[in-house]
């Protein structure tokens, strides 16, 4: 069953353009995929992240439901990889 719920982890600020801590939850408003990275809005501002897991079911999200985010914007994957460019994809 598809949702518009994914799971991401956040860059870490020690070691730039890796990606791995704890996964947080966020609603969707762009098609996603396993390994996207996006821009995922915090109480810190946006922050980038890497998709870990897509199509969460909402039983799972029913206790954080009411304090979710969502996901507006994804970014040009290999150009923030290979050369730290945040490039917006458009849809």
């Amino acid at each position: 069953m598809q949702t518009n719920i994914v799971d991401v982890k956040y860059e870490d600020k020690l070691e730039p353009r890796t990606f791995g801590g704890k996964a947080y939850s966020y609603f969707t408003e762009v098609k996603l995929e396993v390994g996207d990275l996006v821009k995922a809005p915090t109480r810190n501002g946006l922050n980038i992240a890497r998709v870990t897991k897509v199509d969460i079911p909402e039983d799972k999200i029913e206790n954080i439901k009411p304090y979710m985010k969502t996901i507006t914007k994804k970014i040009d994957r290999d150009r923030y990889l290979n050369f730290a460019e945040i490039l917006e994809e458009v849809a």
